[in-house]
C-alpha cells in the first residue's frame, strides 16, 4: 500500500497521510512519497488546491521511532533536506492555496506540516505537541518558525520548552489555527473550503500567497513596492475582468486561473 494517497476531485487534490497503524509517522517512504506526490499536484494544471490529511486516529506524529534513525545516529538532516523540506517549501510558497485537516494529533514535525497549509482546520479531539524536548531533540520542519509567527515569543517557547500538548480549541483561539471543528464535521468544512479556493481566481490567490510570504521578510517601503507590482499583474489578467464584470452585473464570477 502507498504510504500517501492522492484523490482529485473538482480542481481539488486531496493528500491523505496512509500510515494509520503509525499515526502517520514520517519514515523515509512516506517523506519521498509525500515529497513526490506534492510535486506532481504543483505542476498539474488541473489542480486549484490542496488539502492534506491523515488517515485514521492521527494527522501525523512526526519521525518514526525504532529503527537505524535513532539506533545509529543516522543523518536526519540529509534526511530532511532530501524530502521533506522541498515538500514543506513547496506547500507553503507555492501558488496553489493549501488547506490542512488535522484529524487526530499532530506531534514534531506533524506540526510543522499541519502549518504548511494557508487555512488549517482541526478537530475537536486533535492536540499539537512540539514533542521534540521530550526526547532530547531539537526542533524542525519549520516549526522554529511557524510556531512564533502564528502565537508568538512567549507562547511558542513555553509549548517548545515543555512539550505540552495544546488542544484544538486553544489552538484556534491563539491564532495557530483558522478553526477547531467537531470531529464529525471536519472532513466536510475543510472540502468545503478547498473547493471554495479552487473556485476562485487563481492566478489572484497565488499573488496574494506570494504576497504574504514576502511581506514577512521586507520593509514596508518593499512591501509597498511589490504590492504595486503584484497589482498590476493582477489588474491584466482576465480572472480580474471576469471578477469586475460579475460584480457589475450581479452574478457569481467563473474564474478560469488565466
Amino acid at each position: 500500500m502507498p504510504t500517501v494517497l492522492r484523490e482529485d476531485r473538482d480542481g481539488v487534490a486531496i493528500i491523505t497521510l496512509n500510515r494509520p497503524a503509525e499515526y502517520n509517522a514520517l519514515d523515509d517512504t512516506l517523506m519521498r512519497e509525500l515529497d513526490t506526490v506534492t510535486a506532481a499536484v504543483s505542476a498539474d494544471a488541473d489542480i486549484r488546491t490542496i488539502l492534506i490529511t491523515g488517515a485514521g486516529k492521527g494527522f501525523c506524529s512526526g519521525a518514526q521511532l525504532g529503527g537505524d534513525l535513532f539506533e545509529s545516529g543516522a543523518d536526519i538532516g540529509a534526511r530532511m533536506r532530501r524530502h521533506l523540506h522541498p515538500t514543506l517549501e513547496r506547500l507553503r510558497a507555492g501558488r496553489i492555496p493549501v488547506v490542512t485537516a488535522v484529524n487526530g494529533a499532530a506531534a514534531g514535525a506533524g506540526v510543522g506540516l499541519a502549518l504548511a497549509g494557508d487555512i488549517v482546520f482541526a478537530a475537536r479531539s486533535a492536540r499539537f505537541i512540539l514533542s521534540f524536548a521530550r526526547l532530547g531533540a531539537a526542533l524542525d520542519a519549520g516549526t522554529s518558525l511557524l510556531v512564533q509567527r502564528a502565537i508568538g515569543v512567549p507562547r511558542a517557547r513555553a509549548l517548545a520548552l515543555l512539550a505540552e500538548p495544546l488542544d484544538a480549541r486553544q489552538a484556534a483561539d491563539w491564532g495557530l489555527i483558522w478553526r477547531c471543528v467537531d470531529d464529525d464535521q471536519l472532513g466536510d468544512e475543510a472540502l468545503h473550503v478547498a473547493r471554495h479556493l479552487a473556485g476562485g481566481p487563481s492566478l489572484g490567490l497565488g499573488m496574494i500567497k506570494t504576497q504574504l510570504n514576502n511581506a514577512w521578510a521586507t520593509s514596508l517601503a518593499e512591501t509597498l513596492d511589490h504590492e504595486a507590482d503584484t497589482q498590476s499583474l493582477a489588474f491584466i489578467t482576465g480572472d480580474l475582468k471576469e471578477g469586475y464584470r460579475a460584480f457589475l452585473e450581479k452574478r457569481p464570477p467563473v474564474f478560469r486561473g488565466r
